[in-house]
């Protein structure tokens, strides 16, 4: 169930638009109910997953920043430094663009012996990241109530939100039926 929702995130970064600078005449393209002229030299808004497969053309480039691992270094560094409730700021896509460094870096590794040292830094620095995150989500789900619970939600990822809601949800339906009383 969890991983059919966070899929779910997956797809709706997916979907979300993002900045391109147009290097080629495409013509008309129709995404859902808009139209955009993508002409030689203009800015458009197309979904990311529809910007991403066009830049590997060479027929845009992404306006948006793309993580790197010094970003997730940064992002470790953050959270540690947070509060037992407090979430370092992550990009809207985090999760999504981490897997994607992540295979960038598997491939390179491959050719350059220096990138696998790189790929071996950036993996462990996410798995601390999502340790020190995990924690304190369950943290909050043992210890909030559901509105508290709410509070947090915007301060956090939709893939974490999935989490957290979840974990509420289980320990909550436990916590009844151990005691048959909320």
């Amino acid at each position: 169930m969890i991983r059919s929702l966070v899929c779910l995130a997956t797809y709706y970064h997916e979907l979300s638009p993002v900045k391109v600078a147009v290097f080629r005449d495409l013509g008309k393209l129709t995404v859902g109910d808009s139209t955009e002229l993508l002409s030689k030299g203009v800015e458009a808004l197309l979904p990311f997953w529809l910007a991403e497969l066009l830049s590997k053309e060479g027929m845009v480039e992404i306006k948006e920043n793309m993580l790197e691992a010094r970003d997730v270094a940064m992002a470790l560094i953050s959270e540690r430094g947070s509060g037992e409730k407090d979430f370092a700021k992550l990009k809207p896509r985090f999760y999504p663009e981490i897997r994607r460094l992540i295979r960038k870096m598997r491939e390179a590794s491959m050719k350059e012996p220096e990138a696998a040292v790189s790929l071996l830094k950036l993996e462990s620095n996410f798995d601390d990241l999502i340790q020190y995150r995990l924690r304190k989500l369950t943290k909050i789900a043992v210890l909030s109530t559901e509105e508290e619970i709410d509070e947090y939600l915007n301060k956090i990822l939709i893939e974490e939100s999935v989490l957290l809601k979840t974990l509420k949800s289980l320990i909550s339906g436990w916590r009844w039926s151990v005691s048959e009383r909320k």
